[in-house]
């Protein structure tokens, strides 16, 4: 069955579509548009769509519904949803495009792109429901919404295990020229792991989650 997310951005029309897939670096060298103004759109129309769900279907403070969206809107979640769509052709890149492999955050960028041009064709009460199904919210509610922390279970088990656990956290400009964050994690002073987002708090977690995977992994043996 097609993707309804898809299927209402097809519906879109091609200059929109183009848009959406514009990275800077083909923008700036056909002088063109760029999907960042698209994007930074669709970015806040994503958030309002699951602070709005959540709000009507998951009666929690106000705390834990902040924790429970960033886990839908972050990078990793995104740029799964792109993968699983498989847009990553579909992106324009200039020649001065650098990347060999297209990074979690451009693919994240580029699904909030897409909802700023759904948004723009067809407005926010009828893209809802096609967000809300792409990203499995019903689903995940549900089920029961687990909002794990990574970074905490890290520590813990670290310090169970006396071990020194450290992080370092790095700032980048992805090639469009956006902010993101690189942490890597470190035990007892070797390098075990890094993750991206696209910001501290998530660099960290996703380090923390590979991490994780590495050691019980290690364990595992």
């Amino acid at each position: 069955m097609k993707n309804n997310f898809l299927e209402l951005f097809e519906k879109c029309n091609d200059e929109l579509k183009e848009l959406a897939f514009t990275h800077s670096s083909f923008a700036n060298e056909k002088k063109v548009e760029s999907n960042e103004r698209v994007e930074f759109l669709g970015d806040s129309v994503l958030s309002t769509i699951v602070s709005d769900y959540l709000y009507k279907h998951y009666h929690q403070s106000e705390g834990k519904m902040s924790k429970i969206r960033a886990s839908f809107v972050c990078t990793e979640n995104l740029s799964n949803l792109a993968k699983s769509l498989k847009i990553e052709n579909r992106i324009r890149f200039g020649k001065s495009f650098k990347g060999n492999e297209i990074s979690d955050a451009i693919l994240a960028d580029t699904i909030e792109s897409m909802i700023g041009v759904m948004y723009l064709s067809f407005g926010m009460h009828s893209i809802a429901s096609s967000i809300i199904d792409a990203l499995k919210i019903k689903e995940n509610i549900k089920s029961g919404i687990k909002n794990v922390d990574y970074k905490s279970e890290l520590q813990e088990l670290t310090q169970n295990k006396k071990i020194k656990l450290e992080y370092k956290v790095e700032k980048y400009l992805t090639s469009g020229g956006q902010e993101n964050f690189r942490a890597s994690s470190f035990i007892d002073g070797n390098f075990i792991a890094y993750g991206q987002g696209s910001t501290k708090r998530e660099a960290e977690q996703n380090s923390a989650k590979k991490t994780l995977a590495k050691l019980k992994l290690i364990e595992n043996k």
